[in-house]
């Protein structure tokens, strides 16, 4: 039976790695391997299943840094300087030292490939690294001085959660690096089509990210501005929270969108579900978005999603469950009036989380998983279609 450890630098609740971590621990659980997580402390408790171990990295209590902030803590890596950065590599060396020597993990997966993927290289582990993207500006930035994974510390294999990302990080690494894209899954026990919690009053759109400037955010205020004039009883919701906010809500105001626009702040992973359904179409605006979960889990729940052409969420369209469109063209307003003032049918919704399901199933996300842990551990064994002891 194999023993994973999968590590990630912010709480399991708060942020689309951690929703993801969480779903690889259950999956990998019900698949016969031995599971456990590390993370800071924080956010709300997590359920885990019996075969999940939950370590936390006490050190970073409240104190943990993140690329575009989180809601446990304010603390962001463009914060810090060189020495600060080499200090909390040392405080997730000293985390990882502790797991491991209690728990003597096989293979120890990274989450993003910086900090925490150098940290268990010190400690000499075996290293699977997902790259989420977030971290590539800082890889970039640290390229004039040195190469983190250069030489002999370099992750066994990396994974990057889109052709997109995979272009971008590939650079970072050695050449012959095992480095594969692989579009991450969603949950879909929680994610699927239900009742709304009321009946259908106005037309409604929503944001759904974190509000920092690279989500843009503005735009998805432009295009509401734009919407109102086609659908005059729009609502539209924000919803997340971050540094942006207060500017978001000053552009809100001067668009004239009192009584459109409602900033309803983070949510909890339990009842992302029940806004997804409640929402006539998600309006993602992100031109350099390495993937766009919430795409996945809003289309999952069967409302229509709208992205922009570029990045890795331009990888997940096909139309009519996930459309894209060019981020600047005045063309998608038409476009998302038509799906407001035309309501879809139940089949319709139905038929677009099926088609997420066949396209971001867990289980074969899973399976592709196990072959790089496989190939990491024991480079010279089959290549995929193998699999892993107790599978």
């Amino acid at each position: 039976m194999t023993r994973v450890l999968i590590a990630s630098h912010t709480p399991i609740h708060g942020s689309g790695s951690g929703t993801y971590i969480l779903a690889l621990a259950t999956g990998l659980a019900q698949r016969g391997h031995e599971v456990a997580l590390l993370t800071p402390p924080g956010g709300t408790p997590a359920t885990m299943p019996r075969q999940v171990r939950h370590f936390t990295a006490d050190e970073l209590a409240g104190e943990f840094p993140s690329f575009t902030g989180h809601p446990c803590s304010s603390r962001l890596y463009s914060q810090l300087s060189p020495e600060e950065i080499a200090d909390v590599t040392r405080t997730w060396e000293r985390s990882l030292d502790a797991v491991v020597r209690a728990w003597a993990p096989t293979v120890v997966h990274s989450q993003h490939l910086w900090l925490l993927t150098s940290a268990a290289l010190n400690l000499g582990q075996t290293v699977v690294a997902t790259c989420h993207g977030s971290e590539i500006p800082y890889l970039d930035r640290e390229r004039a001085r040195f190469q983190r994974f250069q030489g002999t510390r370099s992750p066994a294999s990396v994974i990057s959660i889109s052709a997109y990302a995979q272009r971008l990080a590939s650079p970072h690494l050695p050449v012959g690096t095992s480095h594969v894209a692989m579009l991450n899954p969603y949950d879909a026990r929680r994610f699927f089509p239900g009742p709304r919690r009321a009946a259908r009053g106005r037309p409604r759109i929503g944001f759904v990210n974190r509000l920092v400037e690279y989500k843009r955010a503005d735009r998805f205020l432009e295009i509401t501005a734009g919407l109102v004039d086609l659908v005059p009883d729009l609502d539209a919701w924000i919803i997340g929270d971050g540094t942006e906010r207060p500017a978001l809500e000053r552009l809100s105001a001067s668009l004239g969108l009192n009584g459109h626009a409602r900033f309803l702040g983070f949510q909890p992973l339990a009842s992302m579900p029940d806004v997804f359904r409640d929402l006539d179409a998600v309006v993602m605006c992100a031109p350099n978005e390495p993937f766009g979960l919430a795409a996945i889990e809003a289309a999952a729940c069967g409302t229509p999603v709208f992205v922009p052409d570029e990045g890795g969420l331009g990888e997940l369209a096909a139309s009519p469950h996930i459309r894209s469109y060019p981020l600047n063209s005045p063309t998608v307003i038409a476009e998302i009036a038509d799906v407001l003032t035309k309501p879809e049918t139940e089949a319709d919704r139905e038929q677009r989380s099926a088609h997420i399901a066949g396209r971001y199933s867990l289980d074969s996300y899973l399976g592709r998983l196990e072959d790089v842990y496989c190939r990491a551990i024991s480079p010279t064994m089959p290549p995929p279609g193998s699999r892993l002891p107790g599978t």
